[in-house]
């Protein structure tokens, strides 16, 4: 049980760093490189006319939600690596004691064996 518990948790850290290692990675690029071409992409979405139908307004969103991230990395700075990072670190301390303090709950309400009466 033990085993298997600390495989989750190695898999969770090892998923939460690849992450981690992506936004990275994003972020220090800078704004511009990979965000900046969307706008011509939304005129290219497949089936729009039926997406302005079941969500009218659609278009008007998706060019709000591209200018906020592309305020928000602006404002962020250069200081976005680093704050992922420290965020990275934060959630691996946090997932490893998680798995410290299931494996104490484990060992601790574990049955105990009982000593045989024979003697």
């Amino acid at each position: 049980m033990l085993v298997a518990l600390w495989i989750f948790v190695g898999f969770g850290v090892l998923l939460w760093s690849l992450m981690a290692w992506g936004v990275h990675t994003l972020l220090s690029q800078g704004r511009q490189q990979w965000l900046g071409d969307l706008r011509p992409l939304l005129d290219e979405v497949p089936h729009g006319a039926l997406l302005e139908r079941w969500i009218p307004g659609w278009r008007v969103l998706a060019e709000l939600a591209i200018d906020a991230v592309q305020w928000a990395l602006g404002w962020m700075g250069a200081a976005a690596p680093v704050a992922v990072w420290v965020v990275w670190g934060l959630g691996t301390l946090l997932m490893a004691g998680a798995g410290a303090v299931t494996s104490l709950l484990i060992v601790m309400l574990r049955d105990k064996p009982r000593a045989s009466a024979a003697g």
